[in-house]
């Protein structure tokens, strides 16, 4: 019975997801009230919030893929100086004015002289979902301005120029976005969802164009709404 009742729940989640943008399947408004808040306690999210090393790989596609970075904190990849920074990555601090918590996890697939692949997947909380959806338009709009536009990091670690393109936006609750190094095949697509107080977010970086951001962030999404 238990199974059925799972079967049940996922094709509850599921069969709303016929709004698509730029290929990214989206929960309609009226599937918000699926998703449950998020809380950290400490500033720290429990275990387990966003995808394991093992669901990253399978919906990537990429079996060598291994665990990276980890932070419960939100990037700072680039300077005050640095236009349309909050596109640089799938949750920076420029990105939003005020959040509670905010929990990243990448993954990463090398050589000993090239980085292959970076699959990323985060989540952030605001204080409830009235702010989260204030601070998510907002973000839409800083991010409508970014299309087309070049830039640079003007960090040492990273001193490189790139190009960010809106592939998708919708002031409601989704943008997806790719960021394009100058000079290099290195492209990272990314895409960001409003769900209840929270924003889950996806990179996908590869040398080339399979893009899977919009696969992660919906197996992140619903996974958020099974978290009951």
């Amino acid at each position: 019975m238990r199974a059925v009742l799972v079967l049940i729940c996922l094709a509850v989640a599921c069969g709303g997801c016929s709004r698509v943008a730029d290929g990214f399947a989206t929960v309609p408004s009226a599937r918000v009230a699926l998703y449950p808040e998020l809380r950290a306690t400490g500033g720290k999210f429990a275990s387990g919030v966003l995808l394991t090393p093992g669901e990253i790989r399978e919906t990537a596609q990429l079996p060598g893929l291994r665990v990276g970075q980890g932070v419960d904190a939100m990037f700072r990849s680039t300077t005050d100086a640095t236009e349309c920074a909050p596109g640089y990555s799938l949750a920076e601090v420029a990105a939003y004015e005020k959040y509670e918590a905010a929990r990243i996890e990448l993954h990463v697939e090398e050589t000993e002289v090239a980085r292959l692949h970076t699959v990323g997947n985060a989540v952030v909380t605001f204080s409830d979902d009235v702010t989260a959806r204030q601070q998510f338009q907002r973000f839409n709009g800083l991010m409508a301005r970014c299309d087309a536009i070049t830039s640079a990091t003007h960090t040492e670690k990273d001193p490189s120029s790139w190009r960010l393109s809106v592939t998708s936006a919708d002031t409601a609750d989704e943008v997806a976005w790719t960021r394009s190094v100058i000079d290099s095949s290195w492209t990272c697509y990314m895409a960001a969802r409003q769900r209840a107080n929270f924003v889950a977010s996806s990179m996908f970086c590869t040398h080339g164009s399979d893009n899977k951001a919009g696969d992660v962030l919906n197996r992140l999404t619903l996974k958020l709404a099974e978290a009951r």
